[in-house]
């Protein structure tokens, strides 16, 4: 469903060209979890923003579905990124809470059925639909009863199921996590990967790490 063919990515920084990927070749299937394995800096992420469609590949081909998208435009791009993929970034410490490096994907002072719901706001999804499909999502993830609470008011593991939850909640075909618990405890991390496994019964999930025990 998705491959990546002899993908070359390079950054001009002034008078120097940083190549941060040197030709990457890969295929995934429909339903697997991925973990994507490697040190601080080594391009990781820069490839699965490449994969999700937040960042726009130098050379090579993204395949998605059997379709090349050398052609692709911006609508092409967004269609992808709102229909296909969902986004599950680290957790780190944000306003004294454990929480979201991504602090747009979680307002902290609305509750946490209002967060997911956000994520449907531009997909002509009525509110009855919004408001169903988020709760369906939340108690995939283990948070049927905390739908009234804020963020600030939920542990960090508990937040980052909120942001799984959002990904979730188009039912993207893949589901892209970076770092997804680099700043949980390892009970919660493990309570975390035991969801993406889970998911991962039925879509593709291709997760980013620097740790080897975490990818095993």
């Amino acid at each position: 469903m998705l491959e990546i063919r002899n993908i070359v990515k390079d950054y001009e920084t002034g008078s120097e060209t940083v190549h941060a990927l040197k030709g990457v070749s890969i295929a995934f299937r429909e339903s697997e979890l991925v973990s994507i394995l490697g040190q601080s800096g080594c391009g990781k992420t820069t490839l699965l923003n490449i994969i999700g469609g937040l960042d726009q590949y130098t050379s090579g081909d993204l395949i998605i579905n059997g379709q090349s998208t050398k052609q692709y435009k911006s609508a092409d791009w967004d269609i992808y990124r709102n229909h296909s993929v969902g986004f599950i970034f680290q957790a780190t410490v944000t306003a004294g809470k454990a929480g979201a490096k991504n602090a747009a994907l979680l307002a902290i002072s609305i509750l946490a059925l209002s967060n997911v719901e956000l994520a449907l706001t531009l997909s002509g999804v009525s509110k009855a639909e919004r408001r169903r499909r988020a709760k369906e999502a939340l108690e995939k993830v283990g948070l049927g009863n905390q739908l009234n609470k804020r963020p600030n008011q939920m542990s960090g593991g508990q937040m980052q199921r909120v942001a799984i939850a959002r990904a979730l909640v188009n039912d993207p075909d893949i589901l892209l996590a970076d770092e997804p618990t680099g700043a949980l405890d390892t009970e919660t991390s493990v309570q975390v990967m035991e969801i993406l496994h889970e998911i991962a019964r039925d879509r593709l999930v291709i997760m980013v790490t620097h740790n080897p025990e975490l990818a095993e």
